[in-house]
């Protein structure tokens, strides 16, 4: 589980040792606080809505508007020639642009679902709202990325 809110803080933060401390911050806390465990109904999901909260505590003391987006990687493989490579890459980058420009919110629950592999359940219980908004969200967000791209691409092909 520490693997995981690692690459959780770090998606936020941008900053390996930021989010290493804001972890161990986590960790720690959870550890003072483990005579309430039997209470909480998952361990798993109060700790990443604790480093979700750390983290954004950090980001506003860094006077940090928007969470950046960290994109995992870029489609590739040994197989691809480079001009399929060099597409792959422009299009997460296109990608992350749309994304950034997204509301927060979506933003947080594209990249739980997308990156992280999260159910609808647990982003709603970490980001700490409805299973609707959860899917409405996403809905939007996917929505809003997918409109972008296809105009951008539109514009590209009226080029002379």
């Amino acid at each position: 589980m520490k693997d995981k809110l690692f690459r959780f803080a770090f998606r936020l933060l941008q900053n390996i040792q930021e989010a290493e401390d804001a972890v161990q911050d986590v960790m720690a806390g959870v550890w003072a606080k483990r005579a309430e465990w039997p209470q909480w109904h998952s361990i798993e999901a109060y700790c990443m809505t604790a480093t979700r909260n750390n983290c954004l505590d950090r980001l506003r003391r860094r006077k940090v508007a928007t969470v950046q987006e960290g994109w995992a990687g870029t489609v590739s493989s040994a197989d691809q020639d480079p001009y399929e490579k060099i597409t792959n890459k422009e299009m997460i980058q296109r990608i992350r642009r749309c994304m950034d420009a997204l509301p927060q919110q979506q933003q947080q629950v594209l990249r739980l679902r997308e990156m992280e592999g999260f159910s609808y359940n647990e982003i709603a219980e970490v980001l700490d709202m409805s299973l609707p908004q959860v899917k409405i969200n996403l809905f939007r967000g996917r929505n809003a990325i997918k409109q972008t791209i296809t105009k951008q691409e539109e514009r590209w092909k009226k080029q002379p």
